[in-house]
């Protein structure tokens, strides 16, 4: 096993995961977030290692040790399969590795979109109305329109385009048959909120700290049933969408409205179960209430994405913000090291007193 003796800071494996069907313009752009990654941290005085696979994570990490080193886990997922993410951290955890982020429960849970919608129901968190159908034929009555139609368990907001959201039971019926058909998986349907988007990125443990919002600016999408975030939105350049929906990084909002926000965000954190960091989107009707419409516990955190657009408005560098990531996984393994040394401790005195009374 590879083991280092440097301990000024904690070695950090850079672990990704690459899908073949990958352009070579994304393989590029690849290895220059990952360059970056490791500047920053490397800058900072860290050991890092890259450790890339394409499905199996056990292979690529045989021969390190897992008591020393901390993987800093940037895989978004698994070429072909729905909640790969997961996957990789219960690998993760067998192996018994400590890494940055989320669970495996939380990250499933978030794929789960139907089921992450009664979480947040039966814990009294605002979140549109809404409903899980296998199939067109399982739909009977709606009446909450506009609705919005998304596959349940798809990321990165596959499937949602401007035909998502639909206006009667007919248009219903039929974008259901589109997803299920096209997807082969089940819709989730939702009572589709007019009005602003709100991204709230969130980070830390015990007290955890929410950054600051950033606001999509759908000023220059005239009607308002298109403005929402699109696939096209966030990967064709040559969309509409495109070029049409900037980020706001200062957001303008009441003093109540940001409480309001920061409260319902910090609590979605804590019922979800994350850790490390998140990040919540929420929608604000005209009335001022916001609603979550997505909990994603595994969000970009490349030097230009949004995540770590929030952390820069906070006042942290890249690689700052990164370090402090791995901190709270050298944290969490530090705590768990004590309590198993406490509890050993504990045995080793219990045999101890047991034998002199023998």
């Amino acid at each position: 096993m590879q083991v280092l003796k440097n301990r000024h800071r904690a070695p950090i494996l850079l672990l990704y995961n690459y899908y073949k069907s990958w352009t070579p313009g994304e393989i590029e752009d690849g290895k220059k977030h990952t360059a970056f990654m490791v500047n920053g941290l490397e800058s900072l005085g860290y050991t890092v290692r890259v450790v890339d696979f394409w499905k199996d994570v056990r292979p690529a990490l045989h021969g390190f040790d897992p008591t020393q080193w901390i993987v800093f886990n940037w895989c978004e997922g698994i070429e072909g399969e729905v909640g790969g993410d997961a996957r990789i951290c219960r690998d993760l955890d067998q192996m018994g590795f400590t890494y940055t982020g989320n669970s495996p429960t939380t990250l499933r849970l978030s794929v789960e979109k139907g089921r992450a919608k009664k979480v947040l129901e039966r814990w009294s968190i605002p979140t549109p109305a809404g409903r899980e159908f296998n199939a067109a034929s399982e739909l009977t009555t709606w009446d909450k329109f506009p609705a919005i139609v998304k596959p349940v368990s798809q990321h990165c907001s596959m499937g949602v385009t401007r035909d998502a959201v639909v206006h009667n039971i007919d248009a219903l019926r039929a974008r259901i048959a589109y997803i299920v058909d096209t997807f082969h998986e089940a819709a989730l349907v939702e009572q589709f909120v007019a009005g602003r988007e709100i991204n709230v990125g969130v980070w830390g443990n015990g007290r955890p700290r929410v950054l600051p919002l950033r606001e999509i600016d759908f000023s220059m999408i005239e009607n308002p049933m298109h403005q929402l975030v699109t696939w096209d939105s966030k990967w064709s350049p040559e969309s509409v969408e495109w070029h049409s929906m900037p980020v706001i990084t200062e957001v303008k909002t009441s003093a109540m409205m940001r409480s309001k926000i920061e409260d319902i965000v910090l609590r979605t954190y804590r019922v979800f179960e994350c850790r490390d960091y998140a990040r919540v989107d929420l929608r604000i009707d005209a009335n001022e209430q916001p609603y979550v419409v997505d909990v994603n516990p595994n969000p970009d955190i490349t030097f230009d994405g949004g995540f770590m657009g929030a952390c820069k408005a906070a006042g942290y560098a890249y690689g700052e913000a990164v370090s402090n990531i791995v901190q709270m996984a050298v944290t969490r393994r530090n705590r768990r090291q004590a309590l198993f040394n406490t509890l050993q401790q504990r045995r080793q005195l219990s045999m101890a007193l047991s034998a002199q009374q023998a």
